[in-house]
């Protein structure tokens, strides 16, 4: 069996989200701990957290696009039931990385880090992209352990 350096493939990964203005927030977590963008900050300061999740793939084992669309349509279900705010979000590899990949998924306002940890094993996600006011990083689903991440944006 091969065992992977979760930490290192999600750094290695880009992630965004739609803003509230409609465009989009696209990111990596390859920088140094520091203080968070705009971007990333005001939606903060508005909801408290944000956390990117999907229901792609779960523990990271790839399964069909249909298998992962409905996987996704349930988690839109139980998120415009439930009373947090959210919207579009996905992650995908960095350019010129072979094989491609994206996983669709939902940018989540207002979660206390132990509630996205619960919505990630909801759906079995080794782990999420996770900010609060103080910080951003990778919340893992696994054990709750959180790595403080830097904010780098890709050049357009």
């Amino acid at each position: 069996m091969v065992n992977f350096d979760w930490e290192t493939v999600y750094r290695s990964s880009m992630y965004a989200f739609r803003r509230a203005s409609g465009k989009w927030f696209r990111f990596t977590l390859t920088g140094e701990a520091g203080a968070l963008p705009d971007d990333v900050a005001s939606p903060v300061k508005e909801f408290g957290s944000l956390t990117i999740i999907t229901a792609w793939n779960p523990m990271s084992k790839e399964r069909p696009l249909s298998v992962n669309e409905d996987a996704n349509a349930e988690l839109r279900n139980r998120l415009e039931a439930s009373a947090f705010t959210f919207d579009e979000s996905y992650g995908c590899s960095l350019p010129g990385v072979t094989p491609g990949w994206r996983e669709d998924g939902f940018v989540i306002y207002g979660l206390s880090r132990a509630e996205a940890v619960e919505w990630g094993v909801s759906v079995r996600q080794r782990s999420l992209v996770f900010a609060d006011a103080e910080e951003i990083g990778l919340l893992f689903c696994t054990d709750g352990r959180f790595v403080p991440c830097g904010v780098e944006q890709p050049d357009a």
